[in-house]
């Protein structure tokens, strides 16, 4: 955190310039406006364990951290990793693409519960519904988002392990949030995770490769110490 700051102080030019990219996220965000409404078929896709798992209000408090967890970590490497930063922002702007071209071909539903309530976690729930129709679910861009920014955080040797815990803790939490709020399927979910994966695969194939290579190098050395 110091040391973000201390480069925030020096370079805070260079990252407000980095942040004005994001106005590319405004932009293709723009297009789910167009796609997230009925258009005469809609698939119905629950699992079986999708049945069992009931409504729970509460878990809109992960749902909504979503916001906070991405905001912090894109405002983080816009201020102490130019690349791995504009790594993440295409890549979402790429992953979102993709799951539009499933959303217009593969439209999808999933039904939600009536909230009468008035407590507070009532009213996120209606903030939640009320600004995000039930269709187009899979895959899911929040699954998908949350995913994308853990396996980076995961793989950035410069964060420490209680950093890495709590970001993986945060993206559990945020997968089982959309279950349980009633916005998604585990299959939104599974094929959010899929995207992600491609997505890192794809802006990060040479240091994919190379890992790979290593992890083969090491393999043969303990075959031929074994024999």
């Amino acid at each position: 955190m110091r040391k973000m700051i201390e480069i925030l102080v020096k370079d805070y030019k260079k990252v407000a310039g980095r942040l004005f990219s994001l106005i590319s996220i405004i932009f293709t965000s723009a297009i789910y406006r167009y796609l997230n409404v009925y258009r005469g078929r809609v698939y119905h896709i629950p699992t079986v364990i999708d049945s069992m798992i009931p409504f729970n209000k509460y878990f809109v408090i992960p749902y909504l951290g979503w916001y906070i967890y991405l905001g912090f970590f894109l405002f983080y490497y816009s201020v102490v990793d130019e690349k791995k930063y504009f790594k993440i922002l295409w890549g979402i702007n790429a992953g979102m693409m993709i799951c539009y071209i499933i959303y217009y071909a593969f439209p999808t539903y999933v039904p939600r519960p009536e909230i009468h309530g008035n407590d507070v976690f009532d009213y996120l729930m209606r903030f939640v519904y009320n600004r995000d129709n039930p269709y187009n679910c899979f895959p899911s861009i929040h699954v998908f988002d949350a995913v994308l920014f853990g396996i980076y955080i995961n793989r950035d040797n410069n964060l420490n392990i209680f950093t890495k815990i709590v970001s993986s803790s945060t993206v559990i939490l945020i997968i089982f949030s959309t279950f349980f709020v009633k916005q998604h399927y585990i299959y939104d979910a599974v094929s959010g995770i899929f995207i992600a994966w491609l997505i890192y695969i794809l802006f990060n194939y040479k240091e994919v490769i190379v890992k790979l290579q290593e992890k083969q190098a090491v393999y043969k050395l303990e075959n031929k110490i074994g024999e």
